[in-house]
Protein backbone atom coordinates (compact mmCIF):
# COMPACT_ATOMS: atom_id res chain seq x y z
CA UNK A 1 0.00 0.00 0.00
CA UNK A 2 1.53 3.21 -0.84
CA UNK A 3 2.31 5.92 1.59
CA UNK A 4 0.20 8.74 2.75
CA UNK A 5 1.26 12.02 3.11
CA UNK A 6 0.77 14.52 5.81
CA UNK A 7 2.42 18.62 6.19
CA UNK A 8 4.48 19.37 9.05
CA UNK A 9 6.10 22.61 9.06
CA UNK A 10 5.45 22.94 5.41
CA UNK A 11 7.21 19.55 4.44
CA UNK A 12 5.74 16.70 3.06
CA UNK A 13 6.38 13.57 5.98
CA UNK A 14 4.73 10.28 4.45
CA UNK A 15 3.51 7.31 7.09
CA UNK A 16 2.24 4.12 6.71
CA UNK A 17 0.88 2.36 10.41
CA UNK A 18 1.86 5.57 12.94
CA UNK A 19 -0.43 5.61 15.79
CA UNK A 20 -0.32 9.27 15.80
CA UNK A 21 1.39 12.62 14.42
CA UNK A 22 4.29 12.50 17.00
CA UNK A 23 5.72 9.10 15.21
CA UNK A 24 5.16 10.48 12.13
CA UNK A 25 7.01 13.52 12.77
CA UNK A 26 9.80 11.57 14.40
CA UNK A 27 10.33 9.09 11.97
CA UNK A 28 10.78 12.46 9.14
CA UNK A 29 13.00 13.63 11.01
CA UNK A 30 11.15 16.19 13.08
CA UNK A 31 11.52 15.97 16.88
CA UNK A 32 8.31 17.22 19.10
CA UNK A 33 9.44 17.63 22.59
CA UNK A 34 7.04 15.25 24.89
CA UNK A 35 7.41 13.95 28.85
CA UNK A 36 4.67 11.40 29.26
CA UNK A 37 5.25 9.43 25.60
CA UNK A 38 6.62 6.41 24.87
CA UNK A 39 6.78 4.10 21.90
CA UNK A 40 5.88 0.55 24.20
CA UNK A 41 3.04 1.99 26.23
CA UNK A 42 -0.53 3.55 26.25
CA UNK A 43 -0.96 7.49 24.68
CA UNK A 44 -1.26 9.50 28.01
CA UNK A 45 -1.33 13.09 26.60
CA UNK A 46 -0.50 14.62 30.33
CA UNK A 47 2.73 16.68 29.54
CA UNK A 48 0.95 18.85 26.91
CA UNK A 49 5.18 19.63 25.19
CA UNK A 50 3.90 17.53 21.86
CA UNK A 51 0.81 20.11 21.16
CA UNK A 52 0.71 21.52 17.86
CA UNK A 53 -1.37 23.72 15.67
CA UNK A 54 -3.84 22.74 13.15
CA UNK A 55 -4.47 24.70 10.06
CA UNK A 56 -7.99 26.22 11.68
CA UNK A 57 -5.24 27.90 14.37
CA UNK A 58 -5.92 25.39 17.29
CA UNK A 59 -3.71 23.11 19.44
CA UNK A 60 -4.00 19.19 19.45
CA UNK A 61 -1.65 16.64 21.37
CA UNK A 62 0.70 15.48 18.58
CA UNK A 63 1.08 12.28 20.72
CA UNK A 64 -2.69 11.50 20.52
CA UNK A 65 -3.96 13.39 17.32
CA UNK A 66 -4.48 10.79 14.21
CA UNK A 67 -2.89 11.31 11.67
CA UNK A 68 -4.61 11.72 7.85
CA UNK A 69 -3.27 11.89 4.02
CA UNK A 70 -3.69 15.50 3.52
CA UNK A 71 -3.27 16.76 7.08
CA UNK A 72 -1.30 20.10 7.82
CA UNK A 73 0.14 20.54 11.00
CA UNK A 74 2.76 23.54 12.75
CA UNK A 75 5.37 22.47 15.31
CA UNK A 76 6.80 25.82 16.20
CA UNK A 77 4.18 27.85 15.30
CA UNK A 78 3.93 31.49 17.89
CA UNK A 79 0.95 30.18 19.68
CA UNK A 80 2.70 26.55 20.12
CA UNK A 81 5.56 28.20 21.47
CA UNK A 82 4.06 30.05 23.65
CA UNK A 83 2.12 27.08 25.15
CA UNK A 84 5.20 25.54 25.39
CA UNK A 85 7.40 28.02 27.65
CA UNK A 86 4.09 28.19 29.80
CA UNK A 87 4.04 24.63 30.47
CA UNK A 88 7.49 24.16 31.05
CA UNK A 89 7.27 26.97 33.41
CA UNK A 90 4.65 24.76 35.19
CA UNK A 91 6.32 21.84 35.03
CA UNK A 92 9.70 23.50 37.21
CA UNK A 93 7.49 24.52 39.51
CA UNK A 94 6.20 21.26 40.62
CA UNK A 95 9.71 19.72 40.51
CA UNK A 96 12.75 20.45 42.39
CA UNK A 97 15.50 21.26 40.54
CA UNK A 98 19.08 20.28 41.88
CA UNK A 99 20.58 20.18 38.32
CA UNK A 100 24.44 20.48 39.56
CA UNK A 101 24.26 16.96 41.64
CA UNK A 102 20.96 15.47 40.25
CA UNK A 103 21.53 11.78 38.86
CA UNK A 104 19.88 12.70 35.86
CA UNK A 105 21.91 15.51 35.01
CA UNK A 106 22.80 15.58 31.27
CA UNK A 107 19.82 12.91 30.41
CA UNK A 108 17.09 14.90 31.90
CA UNK A 109 14.38 15.82 29.69
CA UNK A 110 12.63 18.79 31.40
CA UNK A 111 16.17 20.11 31.70
CA UNK A 112 17.10 19.18 28.06
CA UNK A 113 13.62 20.84 26.76
CA UNK A 114 14.46 24.33 29.30
CA UNK A 115 17.45 24.69 27.25
CA UNK A 116 15.74 24.14 23.83
CA UNK A 117 13.32 26.80 24.59
CA UNK A 118 15.35 29.10 26.74
CA UNK A 119 13.23 28.99 30.02
CA UNK A 120 14.92 30.44 32.69
CA UNK A 121 13.02 30.63 35.60
CA UNK A 122 9.66 29.01 36.75
CA UNK A 123 6.37 30.95 36.60
CA UNK A 124 5.71 31.61 40.30
CA UNK A 125 8.22 32.03 42.83
CA UNK A 126 6.82 29.42 44.91
CA UNK A 127 7.57 26.03 44.30
CA UNK A 128 4.64 22.92 44.39
CA UNK A 129 6.81 20.21 44.55
CA UNK A 130 6.37 17.00 46.66
CA UNK A 131 7.76 16.48 50.13
CA UNK A 132 7.13 13.20 50.38
CA UNK A 133 10.28 11.25 52.00
CA UNK A 134 13.05 9.75 49.79
CA UNK A 135 12.43 5.96 49.10
CA UNK A 136 15.38 4.06 49.99
CA UNK A 137 13.94 0.89 50.77
CA UNK A 138 14.85 -1.05 47.78
CA UNK A 139 18.64 -1.97 46.85
CA UNK A 140 18.34 -1.85 43.64
CA UNK A 141 16.59 1.97 42.51
CA UNK A 142 15.77 5.12 44.58
CA UNK A 143 12.59 6.94 44.39
CA UNK A 144 12.40 10.47 44.77
CA UNK A 145 9.07 12.33 44.96
CA UNK A 146 10.73 15.82 45.12
CA UNK A 147 11.29 15.29 41.06
CA UNK A 148 8.26 13.25 39.83
CA UNK A 149 6.97 15.65 37.16
CA UNK A 150 3.49 13.11 36.88
CA UNK A 151 4.44 11.93 33.59
CA UNK A 152 3.20 8.94 34.48
CA UNK A 153 5.23 6.72 32.21
CA UNK A 154 6.47 4.68 35.72
CA UNK A 155 2.86 4.17 35.99
CA UNK A 156 2.27 2.64 32.77
CA UNK A 157 5.41 0.76 32.32
CA UNK A 158 5.14 -1.15 35.82
CA UNK A 159 1.23 -1.93 35.23
CA UNK A 160 1.04 -2.16 31.34
CA UNK A 161 4.40 -3.86 30.46
CA UNK A 162 5.27 -5.52 34.02
CA UNK A 163 1.86 -6.21 35.38
CA UNK A 164 2.53 -5.74 38.89
CA UNK A 165 1.54 -1.95 39.55
CA UNK A 166 4.01 -1.30 42.37
CA UNK A 167 3.29 2.43 42.06
CA UNK A 168 0.50 4.40 40.71
CA UNK A 169 -1.03 8.13 40.98
CA UNK A 170 -1.66 8.87 44.78
CA UNK A 171 -3.82 11.71 46.64
CA UNK A 172 -5.31 14.52 44.68
CA UNK A 173 -4.77 18.03 42.99
CA UNK A 174 -1.05 19.60 44.36
CA UNK A 175 -0.84 17.09 46.55
CA UNK A 176 -0.78 14.47 44.00
CA UNK A 177 2.24 12.33 43.91
CA UNK A 178 3.26 8.56 42.19
CA UNK A 179 3.79 6.53 44.86
CA UNK A 180 3.13 2.79 46.28
CA UNK A 181 -0.48 3.00 47.54
CA UNK A 182 -1.17 3.09 51.57
CA UNK A 183 2.15 5.23 52.05
CA UNK A 184 3.87 2.37 51.79
CA UNK A 185 7.57 1.98 50.68
CA UNK A 186 8.89 -0.15 47.44
CA UNK A 187 10.22 -2.90 49.37
CA UNK A 188 6.27 -3.44 50.68
CA UNK A 189 5.04 -3.68 47.15
CA UNK A 190 4.83 -6.23 43.80
CA UNK A 191 8.39 -4.44 43.44
CA UNK A 192 10.94 -6.86 41.62
CA UNK A 193 13.92 -4.05 41.06
CA UNK A 194 13.52 -4.67 36.98
CA UNK A 195 14.23 -0.91 36.63
CA UNK A 196 12.32 -0.62 34.12
CA UNK A 197 10.65 2.54 35.61
CA UNK A 198 14.11 4.08 36.44
CA UNK A 199 14.85 3.63 32.68
CA UNK A 200 11.48 5.51 30.85
CA UNK A 201 11.61 8.48 34.27
CA UNK A 202 12.90 11.69 32.17
CA UNK A 203 13.48 13.55 35.36
CA UNK A 204 15.59 11.84 38.27
CA UNK A 205 12.42 10.99 39.91
CA UNK A 206 13.27 7.00 39.83
CA UNK A 207 16.92 6.36 39.59
CA UNK A 208 19.34 3.44 39.54
CA UNK A 209 20.60 2.83 42.83
CA UNK A 210 24.55 3.94 42.60
CA UNK A 211 26.87 2.43 44.36
CA UNK A 212 30.10 3.56 42.20
CA UNK A 213 31.28 5.30 45.55
CA UNK A 214 32.09 1.34 47.09
CA UNK A 215 33.69 0.84 44.31
CA UNK A 216 36.34 3.69 44.32
CA UNK A 217 37.16 2.40 47.95
CA UNK A 218 38.02 -0.48 46.95
CA UNK A 219 39.53 -0.10 43.83
CA UNK A 220 41.94 2.29 46.16
CA UNK A 221 42.37 -0.22 48.65
CA UNK A 222 45.67 -1.82 48.34
CA UNK A 223 44.77 -4.63 51.02
CA UNK A 224 42.06 -6.09 48.49
CA UNK A 225 42.40 -8.26 45.70
CA UNK A 226 39.56 -7.06 43.24
CA UNK A 227 38.17 -9.47 40.90
CA UNK A 228 35.25 -8.21 38.17
CA UNK A 229 33.25 -10.27 36.31
CA UNK A 230 31.02 -8.41 33.32
CA UNK A 231 27.86 -9.73 31.48
CA UNK A 232 27.36 -10.68 27.81
CA UNK A 233 25.12 -7.65 27.64
CA UNK A 234 27.50 -5.03 28.97
CA UNK A 235 29.43 -5.22 25.59
CA UNK A 236 26.17 -4.28 23.70
CA UNK A 237 25.14 -1.07 26.19
CA UNK A 238 28.30 0.85 27.00
CA UNK A 239 29.90 1.79 23.33
CA UNK A 240 26.54 3.93 23.55
CA UNK A 241 27.86 5.77 26.25
CA UNK A 242 30.97 6.43 24.29
CA UNK A 243 28.83 7.76 21.01
CA UNK A 244 29.60 4.37 19.58
CA UNK A 245 27.38 2.62 17.06
CA UNK A 246 24.95 -0.11 19.71
CA UNK A 247 26.00 -3.24 17.28
CA UNK A 248 29.73 -2.99 17.74
CA UNK A 249 30.36 -4.94 21.07
CA UNK A 250 33.38 -3.65 22.63
CA UNK A 251 34.26 -6.67 25.26
CA UNK A 252 38.22 -5.81 24.24
CA UNK A 253 37.75 -2.38 25.02
CA UNK A 254 35.84 -3.19 28.29
CA UNK A 255 38.44 -5.34 29.42
CA UNK A 256 40.98 -2.61 29.05
CA UNK A 257 39.15 -0.26 30.94
CA UNK A 258 38.83 -2.21 33.79
CA UNK A 259 42.17 -2.81 34.42
CA UNK A 260 43.13 0.76 33.96
CA UNK A 261 40.42 1.56 36.44
CA UNK A 262 42.91 -0.83 38.76
CA UNK A 263 41.00 -4.48 39.11
CA UNK A 264 43.36 -6.96 39.65
CA UNK A 265 41.46 -9.78 37.96
CA UNK A 266 38.89 -9.52 35.04
CA UNK A 267 36.63 -12.28 33.88
CA UNK A 268 33.48 -12.85 31.55
CA UNK A 269 30.57 -14.03 32.84
CA UNK A 270 30.19 -15.86 29.85
CA UNK A 271 32.49 -18.73 31.16
CA UNK A 272 29.54 -19.23 33.74
CA UNK A 273 26.78 -18.81 31.20
CA UNK A 274 28.05 -21.85 29.45
CA UNK A 275 28.28 -23.30 32.98
CA UNK A 276 24.47 -22.72 33.59
CA UNK A 277 23.32 -24.52 30.53
CA UNK A 278 25.91 -27.63 31.36
CA UNK A 279 23.99 -27.82 34.62
CA UNK A 280 20.64 -26.31 33.30
CA UNK A 281 20.18 -28.98 30.32
CA UNK A 282 20.80 -31.98 32.65
CA UNK A 283 18.40 -30.91 35.13
CA UNK A 284 16.17 -30.56 32.44
CA UNK A 285 16.61 -33.89 31.39
CA UNK A 286 16.52 -35.69 34.41
CA UNK A 287 13.10 -34.02 35.03
CA UNK A 288 11.81 -35.38 32.10
CA UNK A 289 13.26 -38.75 32.43
CA UNK A 290 11.84 -38.36 36.24
CA UNK A 291 8.21 -37.75 35.08
CA UNK A 292 8.82 -34.10 37.30
CA UNK A 293 6.06 -31.54 36.58
CA UNK A 294 7.06 -29.45 34.01
CA UNK A 295 7.40 -27.22 32.59
CA UNK A 296 10.61 -26.11 33.77
CA UNK A 297 11.07 -22.52 34.12
CA UNK A 298 14.68 -20.90 33.84
CA UNK A 299 16.14 -19.62 36.77
CA UNK A 300 19.06 -16.77 35.68
CA UNK A 301 16.98 -13.58 35.73
CA UNK A 302 16.78 -12.23 39.41
CA UNK A 303 13.31 -9.76 38.76
CA UNK A 304 11.88 -13.34 37.27
CA UNK A 305 12.78 -15.18 40.49
CA UNK A 306 10.65 -12.47 42.65
CA UNK A 307 8.11 -11.96 40.69
CA UNK A 308 7.25 -15.90 41.59
CA UNK A 309 8.17 -15.60 44.88
CA UNK A 310 5.42 -12.85 45.13
CA UNK A 311 3.37 -13.52 42.49
CA UNK A 312 3.37 -17.27 41.38
CA UNK A 313 4.70 -18.84 44.50
CA UNK A 314 3.10 -22.32 43.91
CA UNK A 315 5.28 -22.16 40.69
CA UNK A 316 8.43 -22.59 42.89
CA UNK A 317 9.01 -25.96 42.66
CA UNK A 318 9.08 -25.82 39.01
CA UNK A 319 11.95 -23.39 38.33
CA UNK A 320 15.51 -24.64 37.59
CA UNK A 321 17.52 -25.20 40.74
CA UNK A 322 20.94 -23.21 38.83
CA UNK A 323 21.65 -20.48 40.23
CA UNK A 324 22.53 -17.54 38.25
CA UNK A 325 25.42 -17.31 35.47
CA UNK A 326 26.37 -14.44 38.06
CA UNK A 327 26.23 -16.33 41.37
CA UNK A 328 27.92 -19.39 39.54
CA UNK A 329 30.86 -16.80 38.62
CA UNK A 330 30.97 -15.69 42.33
CA UNK A 331 31.24 -19.27 43.50
CA UNK A 332 34.12 -20.03 41.43
CA UNK A 333 36.15 -16.60 42.49
CA UNK A 334 35.72 -17.77 46.02
CA UNK A 335 37.09 -21.04 44.98
CA UNK A 336 39.85 -19.72 42.70
CA UNK A 337 40.89 -17.15 46.02
CA UNK A 338 39.80 -19.37 48.37
CA UNK A 339 42.64 -17.92 50.49
CA UNK A 340 43.29 -14.17 49.59
CA UNK A 341 40.96 -11.13 50.66
CA UNK A 342 38.63 -10.72 47.48
CA UNK A 343 36.01 -8.09 46.45
CA UNK A 344 34.01 -9.67 44.14
CA UNK A 345 31.73 -7.52 41.60
CA UNK A 346 29.92 -8.14 39.18
CA UNK A 347 29.34 -5.78 36.30
CA UNK A 348 25.39 -6.28 35.54
CA UNK A 349 22.80 -4.86 32.99
CA UNK A 350 20.52 -5.69 35.67
CA UNK A 351 19.18 -3.58 38.59
CA UNK A 352 17.80 -6.53 40.37
CA UNK A 353 21.15 -7.87 40.54
CA UNK A 354 21.67 -5.89 43.52
CA UNK A 355 19.02 -7.21 45.03
CA UNK A 356 20.20 -10.69 44.51
CA UNK A 357 23.41 -10.29 45.32
CA UNK A 358 22.10 -9.43 48.86
CA UNK A 359 20.28 -12.41 48.92
CA UNK A 360 20.87 -14.82 51.99
CA UNK A 361 21.15 -17.93 49.45
CA UNK A 362 24.46 -16.32 47.89
CA UNK A 363 26.26 -17.13 50.71
CA UNK A 364 28.27 -20.61 50.61
CA UNK A 365 31.09 -21.42 52.53
CA UNK A 366 29.93 -18.47 55.33
CA UNK A 367 31.06 -16.15 52.35
CA UNK A 368 28.76 -13.65 50.39
CA UNK A 369 29.47 -14.99 46.60
CA UNK A 370 28.98 -11.20 45.23
CA UNK A 371 30.16 -8.30 47.53
CA UNK A 372 28.71 -5.38 44.75
CA UNK A 373 27.20 -5.33 41.50
CA UNK A 374 27.30 -2.04 39.25
CA UNK A 375 24.77 -1.43 36.64
CA UNK A 376 26.52 -0.86 32.68
CA UNK A 377 25.79 3.16 33.57
CA UNK A 378 27.32 2.66 36.91
CA UNK A 379 30.96 1.07 34.77
CA UNK A 380 30.31 4.38 32.13
CA UNK A 381 30.23 6.95 35.01
CA UNK A 382 33.05 5.00 36.48
CA UNK A 383 35.18 5.15 33.08
CA UNK A 384 34.56 8.51 32.69
CA UNK A 385 35.78 10.01 36.04
CA UNK A 386 38.78 8.48 35.77
CA UNK A 387 39.09 10.38 31.94
CA UNK A 388 39.60 6.76 30.26
CA UNK A 389 39.60 7.28 26.28
CA UNK A 390 37.12 4.38 25.98
CA UNK A 391 36.48 4.71 22.33
CA UNK A 392 40.37 4.79 21.07
CA UNK A 393 41.60 1.74 23.67
CA UNK A 394 43.04 -1.17 22.56
CA UNK A 395 41.62 -4.74 22.96
CA UNK A 396 42.69 -7.05 25.69
CA UNK A 397 41.32 -10.38 26.64
CA UNK A 398 40.14 -11.14 30.30
CA UNK A 399 42.16 -13.23 32.65
CA UNK A 400 43.23 -17.39 32.63
CA UNK A 401 42.36 -19.84 33.55
CA UNK A 402 38.31 -18.45 33.44
CA UNK A 403 38.91 -16.39 30.72
CA UNK A 404 37.21 -19.05 28.05
CA UNK A 405 33.53 -18.92 26.75
CA UNK A 406 31.67 -20.19 23.76
CA UNK A 407 28.43 -18.40 21.84
CA UNK A 408 26.25 -20.26 23.27
CA UNK A 409 27.56 -17.93 26.78
CA UNK A 410 27.30 -14.92 24.33
CA UNK A 411 23.77 -15.48 23.78
CA UNK A 412 22.18 -15.15 27.16
CA UNK A 413 21.91 -11.37 26.62
CA UNK A 414 19.31 -11.48 24.39
CA UNK A 415 15.88 -12.93 24.63
CA UNK A 416 15.61 -16.65 24.38
CA UNK A 417 19.49 -16.94 24.22
CA UNK A 418 19.12 -19.26 27.13
CA UNK A 419 16.60 -21.68 25.37
CA UNK A 420 18.86 -21.66 22.40
CA UNK A 421 21.90 -22.53 24.13
CA UNK A 422 20.04 -25.24 26.09
CA UNK A 423 19.29 -26.75 22.62
CA UNK A 424 22.03 -26.44 21.67
CA UNK A 425 23.71 -28.35 24.24
CA UNK A 426 20.85 -31.33 24.08
CA UNK A 427 21.68 -31.30 19.80
CA UNK A 428 25.34 -32.15 21.05
CA UNK A 429 26.03 -30.74 17.50
CA UNK A 430 27.90 -27.40 16.57
CA UNK A 431 27.62 -27.95 12.58
CA UNK A 432 26.64 -24.82 10.67
CA UNK A 433 23.78 -26.46 9.01
CA UNK A 434 22.60 -27.69 12.83
CA UNK A 435 23.09 -24.26 14.17
CA UNK A 436 21.19 -22.28 11.04
CA UNK A 437 18.11 -24.84 12.08
CA UNK A 438 18.46 -24.16 15.63
CA UNK A 439 18.19 -20.13 14.59
CA UNK A 440 15.38 -20.47 12.53
CA UNK A 441 13.31 -22.69 14.94
CA UNK A 442 11.68 -19.78 16.34
CA UNK A 443 13.15 -18.87 18.93
CA UNK A 444 15.07 -15.67 17.91
CA UNK A 445 13.29 -12.50 17.89
CA UNK A 446 12.22 -9.21 20.03
CA UNK A 447 8.66 -11.06 20.07
CA UNK A 448 6.96 -11.04 23.81
CA UNK A 449 6.14 -14.69 23.62
CA UNK A 450 7.41 -17.15 21.53
CA UNK A 451 6.48 -21.20 21.33
CA UNK A 452 8.05 -23.33 19.40
CA UNK A 453 9.03 -26.80 19.13
CA UNK A 454 12.43 -29.02 18.81
CA UNK A 455 13.16 -32.28 17.93
CA UNK A 456 16.28 -33.96 19.39
CA UNK A 457 16.22 -37.65 19.22
CA UNK A 458 13.39 -39.49 20.58
CA UNK A 459 12.23 -36.32 22.52
CA UNK A 460 10.30 -33.22 21.14
CA UNK A 461 10.66 -30.76 23.26
CA UNK A 462 7.84 -28.30 23.90
CA UNK A 463 9.06 -24.43 24.21
CA UNK A 464 8.01 -21.06 25.20
CA UNK A 465 10.04 -17.92 25.54
CA UNK A 466 8.61 -14.69 27.19
CA UNK A 467 10.08 -11.36 27.73
CA UNK A 468 8.52 -8.78 30.41
CA UNK A 469 6.53 -10.04 32.65
CA UNK A 470 2.99 -8.53 31.68
CA UNK A 471 3.71 -11.51 29.16
CA UNK A 472 5.02 -14.06 31.73
CA UNK A 473 2.00 -13.94 33.51
CA UNK A 474 0.00 -14.29 30.48
CA UNK A 475 1.62 -17.22 29.44
CA UNK A 476 1.33 -18.67 32.80
CA UNK A 477 -2.30 -18.62 32.62
CA UNK A 478 -2.99 -20.34 29.31
CA UNK A 479 -0.17 -23.17 30.71
CA UNK A 480 -2.04 -23.51 34.36
CA UNK A 481 -5.59 -23.37 32.60
CA UNK A 482 -4.74 -26.03 30.12
CA UNK A 483 -4.72 -24.19 27.19
CA UNK A 484 -1.24 -24.60 26.45
CA UNK A 485 1.63 -27.19 27.10
CA UNK A 486 5.29 -26.76 27.16
CA UNK A 487 8.55 -28.30 28.67
CA UNK A 488 10.64 -25.68 28.80
CA UNK A 489 10.00 -22.36 29.60
CA UNK A 490 12.44 -19.11 29.63
CA UNK A 491 11.78 -15.26 31.37
CA UNK A 492 13.20 -12.64 31.28
CA UNK A 493 11.83 -9.95 33.31
CA UNK A 494 13.31 -7.27 30.89
CA UNK A 495 11.51 -6.11 27.82
CA UNK A 496 13.64 -7.99 24.92
CA UNK A 497 15.75 -9.48 27.69
CA UNK A 498 18.94 -8.18 29.24
CA UNK A 499 20.08 -6.18 26.09
CA UNK A 500 16.95 -3.81 27.38
CA UNK A 501 17.98 -4.03 30.95
CA UNK A 502 17.07 -1.48 33.77
CA UNK A 503 20.73 -1.07 33.94
CA UNK A 504 21.08 -0.41 30.16
CA UNK A 505 21.57 2.88 29.21
CA UNK A 506 17.88 3.61 28.37
CA UNK A 507 17.03 2.52 24.60
CA UNK A 508 14.33 2.91 21.72
CA UNK A 509 13.42 -0.41 19.72
CA UNK A 510 15.42 0.62 17.05
CA UNK A 511 18.66 0.81 19.61
CA UNK A 512 17.73 -2.65 21.27
CA UNK A 513 17.21 -3.92 17.74
CA UNK A 514 20.59 -2.82 17.11
CA UNK A 515 21.88 -4.38 20.34
CA UNK A 516 20.14 -7.74 19.35
CA UNK A 517 22.06 -7.55 16.21
CA UNK A 518 25.39 -7.03 18.25
CA UNK A 519 25.23 -10.15 20.70
CA UNK A 520 24.29 -12.14 17.54
CA UNK A 521 27.68 -10.51 15.90
CA UNK A 522 29.79 -11.55 19.07
CA UNK A 523 28.18 -15.45 18.61
CA UNK A 524 29.12 -15.70 15.19
CA UNK A 525 32.89 -13.90 16.13
CA UNK A 526 33.34 -17.05 18.69
CA UNK A 527 35.03 -19.89 17.19
CA UNK A 528 33.31 -22.33 19.83
CA UNK A 529 29.86 -22.91 19.67
CA UNK A 530 28.30 -24.97 22.32
CA UNK A 531 29.14 -25.20 26.17
CA UNK A 532 30.53 -28.31 26.14
CA UNK A 533 33.31 -27.26 24.16
CA UNK A 534 34.43 -24.79 26.54
CA UNK A 535 38.08 -25.76 27.54
CA UNK A 536 37.77 -24.41 30.84
CA UNK A 537 34.84 -26.31 32.03
CA UNK A 538 36.92 -29.43 32.73
CA UNK A 539 39.24 -26.94 35.26
CA UNK A 540 36.21 -25.88 36.55
CA UNK A 541 34.85 -29.15 37.19
CA UNK A 542 38.56 -31.04 38.18
CA UNK A 543 39.91 -28.12 40.39
CA UNK A 544 37.30 -25.77 41.84
CA UNK A 545 34.18 -27.76 41.95
CA UNK A 546 35.71 -31.18 43.41
CA UNK A 547 32.38 -32.61 43.11
CA UNK A 548 30.71 -30.19 44.91
CA UNK A 549 28.89 -28.37 41.70
CA UNK A 550 25.13 -29.15 43.20
CA UNK A 551 26.06 -27.24 46.65
CA UNK A 552 27.88 -24.47 44.61
CA UNK A 553 26.02 -23.68 41.72
CA UNK A 554 21.96 -24.97 42.69
CA UNK A 555 19.92 -22.34 44.83
CA UNK A 556 16.89 -23.43 46.89
CA UNK A 557 14.84 -20.47 47.32
CA UNK A 558 12.11 -20.61 50.18
CA UNK A 559 8.86 -21.70 48.61
CA UNK A 560 6.56 -19.26 50.44
CA UNK A 561 7.76 -15.43 50.16
CA UNK A 562 10.94 -13.72 50.04
CA UNK A 563 13.74 -12.49 52.38
CA UNK A 564 13.41 -8.42 52.75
Amino acid sequence: MADKKMIIDGIECSFTNERNVLEVARNNGIDIPSLCYCENLSIYGGCRLCLVENERGALDAACSMQPRNGLVVYTHSKKVLESRHTTLQLLMNSHRAECLTCEQSGRCKLQEYAHRYNVVEPRFSENTYSHERLDVSSPCITRDPSKCILCGLCVRMCSEVQNIGAIDFTKRGKKAVVAPGFGKMLSETGCVGCGQCAAVCPTGAIVINRQIPEMWKMLNDPGKRVVVQYAPSVRVGLAEEFGMPANVPVTGKLVTALRRLGVDVVYDTNLTADLTIMEESAEFLEKVKSGAKLPMFTSCCPGWIQHVEKAHPELMPQVSTCGSPMEMFGALIRQQFKDEDVYSVAIMPCTAKKFEAQRPELVKDGKRLIDLVLTTDELARLIKAAGIDFKNLPDSEPDSPLGDYTGAGVIFGVTGGVTEAVIRRVLDDASPDTLKTIAECGVRGLEGIKAFAVTAGDLTIKIAVANGLGNADKLIEKIESGEEYFDFVEVMACPNGCIGGGGQPPASNARKRERFEAIFKADDACELKIPQQNPALEYVYDSLLKGRAHELLHIHYPLHGHHE
